[in-house]
Parts: C-alpha cells; sequence; structure tokens
C-alpha cells in the first residue's frame, strides 16, 4: 500500500478517534453537571464552566455571564440563598438522549439534550413538581479540558402533583430468615435518606463530594 495512503489512513483514523473521545468527555460533563444540580452543590457546577465568557440560562429567567454571576445566581435566585439538601428535599435532573456535535477544529462543541426534573423543594409544602426541557449547550476545551461554555435550558412543561406531603425514602428492611453478609450504609439524618458518596473527585478542583446536606435549617 501506498505511504502516502496509509499515512492519510491513519489521520483519519486518529480525527475519528479524537471525536468519539471528545464526545464522551463532553457527555461526561453534561452528567457531572446533573448531579451536582442535584444536590445544589453550586461550587463542583461553577467549576464545570469556561473561565472565560461562560454563561448560563435556564428557563425564562435570562443570561447570566461570567463564574461569578453564574454562581449568584445559582445560590441566591435558583437556590433560595442556600446549597444542599434539606431533610426530606427531593431534587433529581434525569439527562438523557445526549447528542454531541464537535467542531472541525476540535476546540468547540455542542450537544441538544433533554432533562426530566423531580422535585418536592422545599420539601413539606404539599407538592411534587414534574419538567421536562431540552438544552442546547455550547462547550470549549480549554488547556485540553472540556468545559461548559454556554448551559441553555429551554422548559417544555412544569406539572405540579398538590397533595404530595410524604415519600418513602427506605426500602423494606434486612431479612431475619436470610440476613445479609454485610449491612446497607446507615441513614443519613440530615437528609432523611441514605446517600451513597460520589466514587470520583470534582474533574478540575480535584475535590471530593459527598454529604449534600444543607447547612440551612
Amino acid at each position: 500500500m501506498d505511504p502516502a495512503a496509509i499515512s492519510a489512513e491513519l489521520a483519519d483514523l486518529r480525527q475519528r478517534l479524537q471525536q468519539l473521545e471528545d464526545k464522551d468527555a463532553i457527555t461526561r460533563l453534561q452528567y457531572q453537571y446533573g448531579y451536582y444540580i442535584d444536590n445544589r452543590k453550586w461550587d463542583a457546577m461553577v467549576g464545570l464552566f469556561a473561565d472565560e465568557g461562560a454563561e448560563i440560562e435556564i428557563g425564562q429567567r435570562g443570561t447570566y455571564v461570567g463564574k461569578a454571576r453564574i454562581h449568584r445566581f445559582l445560590e441566591d435566585l435558583l437556590g433560595g440563598g442556600r446549597w444542599g439538601l434539606l431533610q426530606d428535599e427531593i431534587i433529581h435532573h434525569i439527562q438523557m438522549q445526549p447528542l454531541v456535535t464537535v467542531a472541525p477544529d476540535g476546540l468547540t462543541a455542542k450537544a441538544r439534550a433533554r432533562a426530566m426534573v423531580q422535585g418536592n423543594s422545599p420539601p413539606g409544602s404539599g407538592k411534587f413538581l414534574l419538567a421536562e426541557g431540552l438544552y442546547e449547550n455550547d462547550y470549549v476545551k480549554e488547556a485540553g479540558a472540556w468545559k461548559i461554555r454556554r448551559l441553555w435550558w429551554v422548559p417544555t412543561f412544569y406539572f405540579q402533583i398538590a397533595g404530595f406531603d410524604q415519600a418513602v425514602f427506605d426500602s423494606g428492611p434486612p431479612s431475619d430468615e436470610f440476613p445479609p453478609d454485610r449491612p446497607s450504609i446507615p441513614r443519613n439524618e440530615a437528609l432523611g435518606r441514605r446517600f451513597p458518596p460520589f466514587h470520583y473527585p470534582h474533574p478540575f478542583s480535584g475535590e471530593n463530594w459527598s454529604d449534600p446536606s444543607s447547612p440551612a435549617d
């Protein structure tokens, strides 16, 4: 086979492999964002954004530009002035159907995805929220790592179920007839449920995130 043809084929394969690795990294980044917003981990969440020109728009609240303003928007407006979860609080952002398009230069990308949202925030309100919406996000590669440049979520619907007062957070107890080999992790009383810690550190700060219980009562 002609050496020039072999070289061209190898270059094409390298480019296609890089595209696959980029798409996987961006999908992982988006999933991490979903887990952090679930637990009101604003510091961790903002740490996923680009250092330059980052933007966020959620719902019809308008766009906030820059990491400092994004953090204030999340904690003060979206979070009501607190981080973390209260006892018996439920917030889920289920990330689905990511379709990632990486630019030919491999330095920027876009993704369209879907989020299903469940929540009773604040707990005790007697209502349970169901929502769904679409992301059209922009990403940029900074110092070799993919970060969120613009996060844009447009809700399709919000739906509130009234009369939702109590959620059950525990499954059945251990069996007496067939006891387990090891007990389950203990209940986190600050959250009102069991919470498995994150197995991975934050991709940029290196910090470990475990208990998301809010310092506020």
